[in-house]
């Protein structure tokens, strides 16, 4: 019994540290790839328009398996110039267009880049080799927006009522504003968003099945932490 118990104990130790593991590598390539590169590309500015010189980026491929080793591989690198421009050109390995994911990351948080479409993480799928992908970053002062919802059934899961639509627009000159949507209708509940300080931010609720919406526009300080609560 003893014997049983230890060896037990024994792979519940192996488990864990499996699943904790992170083996790390490099596999950085010329500009020249030995086959077709993948290139993402843009320029970092802030809100004004200005470049962003000297901001360093990262691309990296991210498998984090269930119970084994998670794998991190840096595929490359590039700092901004002084036009803000940079160009990130890496080789997409078959192993790597079948599972995990690719992720960008900076010397400054990323979660500050709040481009309307900053993406920073792509999955296999929607890369390629031989394709060049523009992305471009601005970088603003950010607060966070914590969302909460006003349980007043408790027989209904709150999350099930309400819908949040947030909107803002880094500089007059966008088209489009960027939104995130909370919409708890479909199970995707994101309790928390960040979003641009010191200018405004519009939010949007609506309650599922009554075709009512709120329109709420906030402005948050730079680095503050607001709750806001789903409620009529």
């Amino acid at each position: 019994m003893k014997t049983h118990a230890g060896l037990y104990f024994v792979l519940i130790c192996l488990v864990c540290c499996l699943a904790s593991c992170d083996l790390h590598q490099y596999d950085y390539v010329s500009k020249y790839c030995p086959g077709s590169c993948t290139v993402i590309k843009g320029r970092v500015s802030d809100q004004n328009g200005q470049p962003v010189a000297g901001t360093t980026l990262r691309i990296k491929w991210r498998n984090d398996g269930y119970l084994q080793p998670a794998y991190t591989t840096e595929k490359a690198t590039a700092t901004t110039d002084m036009n803000g421009n940079y160009e990130l050109r890496f080789l997409l390995r078959d192993s790597e267009l079948e599972k995990g994911y690719f992720l960008i990351e900076a010397n400054q948080d990323l979660d500050a880049y709040l481009g309307c479409k900053a993406d920073n993480l792509w999955y296999p799928r929607s890369l390629a080799r031989d394709t060049t992908i523009i992305q471009n970053y601005t970088i603003a002062s950010f607060a966070l927006l914590e969302f909460t919802t006003d349980n007043q059934d408790p027989e209904q899961p709150p999350q099930e009522r309400y819908q949040a639509l947030v909107k803002y627009k880094l500089s007059p000159t966008d088209t489009d504003s960027c939104t995130y949507a909370f919409d708890g209708r479909w199970g995707y509940l994101r309790g928390e968003v960040y979003v641009p300080a010191d200018i405004p931010v519009v939010v949007y609720t609506s309650k599922a099945g009554t075709g009512m919406t709120k329109k709420d526009v906030l402005t948050l300080e730079s680095g503050e932490r607001r709750r806001y609560t789903l409620t009529f």
